[in-house]
């Protein structure tokens, strides 16, 4: 099957909005908000974000997934995505078929409707990227560089499932519950934009280590902070302040990540729990520069690598 029926087949019918036109132009239309519109983009290569053998519908989520966190820590809303797939020859037109209607399905889950993009052929591999839109609040996004000196640190959800899916994929422990995390990474909610909207200072999303984005979203402020390991929700029980470590350095967590005046704290808290869903305190910005660990209050000599980095 060539790309014209490819696109005519799986994609045009995700292609709802006024501006794809149907998929039938170069070029898309996008939607105008009400507030300011930011945009990211994220690319997943196989054998190298995911395995080859993974099922085609974890790897359509996981793409979309890894653009919507970026957009959800902005306190922004997904809008619009455009796709460039390149697909291999060895993969048959049924993968094709699952993978259309997962990306259509998961873009539906966030708000979300793909307007255009591009396909081809790949002589090595699976090669996907997403770009997608977001409407910002009157405000416009939440920059890592608000972060003020006093603010504290908090985290969605749960640091490490990620890492620990991945090795008992690569270990052929086919069973281990975790597996699904590394996959099709678990999210904050859609809600959590208006936590952010309301209370924090400065945001990220946490992709290449939890460590390292602490460090970066400091360093973006200029300003210094102190991760308490104690404090992390980890997604299993840690045994030994190596496995914290290595759990906190590894990625693919894809959690939102904030810095928030303490006075917010209650209304945090509030928020979080009567949308359900889980937010944590783990550590503070000050003055100065750098990242500090600390574990039980006393600090810890920290790897050389905190965070996923390619290259």
């Amino acid at each position: 099957m060539g790309e014209r029926d490819w696109i005519s087949r799986y994609f045009k019918p995700l292609a709802t909005g006024p501006g794809a036109d149907a998929l039938r132009d170069d070029v898309t239309k996008l939607s105008v908000a009400g507030g300011p519109l930011i945009a990211t983009v994220d690319a997943l290569v196989e054998s190298v974000h995911f395995f080859p053998d993974d099922p085609i519908e974890t790897v359509a989520r996981k793409l979309v997934r890894s653009n919507v966190s970026d957009v959800l820590a902005k306190g922004a809303r997904p809008l619009e995505a455009l796709l460039v797939l390149g697909w291999p020859n060895n993969r048959p037109e049924t993968e094709l078929a699952r993978f259309a209607a997962a990306l259509g399905e998961e873009l539906a889950k966030w708000g979300a409707r793909l307007v255009g993009g591009d396909t081809t052929s790949s002589p090595q591999g699976l090669f996907l990227s997403l770009t997608l839109t977001g409407q910002c609040g009157p405000e416009g996004p939440i920059r890592r560089s608000g972060a003020k000196a006093g603010d504290e640190l908090w985290v969605t959800g749960e640091v490490g499932a990620a890492c620990l899916g991945y090795r008992a994929l690569r270990e052929g422990r086919l069973d281990d519950s975790h597996i699904t995390a590394y996959r099709e990474p678990a999210l904050a909610p859609l809600e959590i934009t208006g936590l952010l909207r309301n209370c924090a200072t400065g945001s990220m999303d946490v992709s290449d280590g939890l460590l390292g984005d602490a460090r970066m979203l400091a360093e973006a402020s200029g300003l210094s902070v102190t991760v308490d390991l104690t404090a992390v929700p980890f997604a299993d029980e840690v045994a030994d302040l190596e496995e914290r470590l290595a759990l906190a350095s590894w990625g693919d967590d894809y959690q939102v990540l904030f810095s928030a005046p303490e006075s917010a704290s209650r209304q945090i808290i509030d928020y979080a729990r009567e949308r359900s869903f889980q937010v944590t305190c783990i550590g503070t910005f000050a003055a100065g520069s750098g990242l500090t660990a600390i574990e039980n209050g006393a600090v810890v000599n920290l790897p050389e690598t905190l965070g996923f980095e390619h290259g």
